[in-house]
């Protein structure tokens, strides 16, 4: 029975926050990636801060193949107590395994923690907003046939069990979105 308990409490720390550890979560994420429209996602941190930033990755056999890719990836949120926003370049990262990925390292960011609420729930709204970390690229893909990728984010603090993973839809164009929604 007191396995059963702790399988419990571990999942409850997976979906609702972990007391000692970076956690990542999307809180909003596109239906597909549309060839030459801006994609964007929200990241929330269910776990403690951090000050060793984030890497976000696109992986998949479209990256691999050169036939999906994107130049830049905007970060946008308050960090360090003011709005900003940070550029970076999608790097083309060759993986140990021969793997072709896309990848921008956000080195040294503050990724806020997403415990610390306040009691009043129009306070604790505000503070999960302003928590929030935006993101936006915008993807190219000249494949015949619709494709998929992997968008994962994961802090440095916390990289195997602290990462967000999601597999996106990619399409040519957006007549190809309707099936996705």
């Amino acid at each position: 029975m007191n396995s059963f308990f702790k399988k419990v409490k571990a999942e409850f720390d997976r979906q609702y926050g972990q007391g000692n550890e970076v956690s990542l979560s999307f809180v909003s994420l596109g239906a597909a990636m549309i060839n030459g429209l801006p994609f964007k996602f929200d990241i929330d941190n269910k776990g403690i801060s951090s000050d060793k930033g984030l890497c976000v990755a696109i992986s998949g056999d479209i990256v691999s193949s050169g036939d999906f890719g994107a130049k830049e990836i905007t970060l946008s949120g308050i960090i360090g107590g003011r709005q900003t926003t940070i550029k970076k370049k999608l790097n083309l990262v060759t993986k140990k395994d021969g793997k072709i990925i896309l990848q921008a390292k956000f080195q040294g960011i503050k990724i806020q923690s997403g415990l610390e609420l306040d009691k009043d729930e129009e306070k604790r709204f505000e503070q999960k907003l302003k928590r929030q970390l935006h993101f936006s690229f915008i993807p190219y893909y000249d494949g015949k046939n619709d494709g998929e990728v992997m968008l994962t984010v994961y802090p440095y603090d916390n990289v195997l069990n602290g990462a967000a993973s999601k597999w996106r839809n990619v399409c040519a164009d957006e007549a190809s979105l309707i099936k996705y929604l």
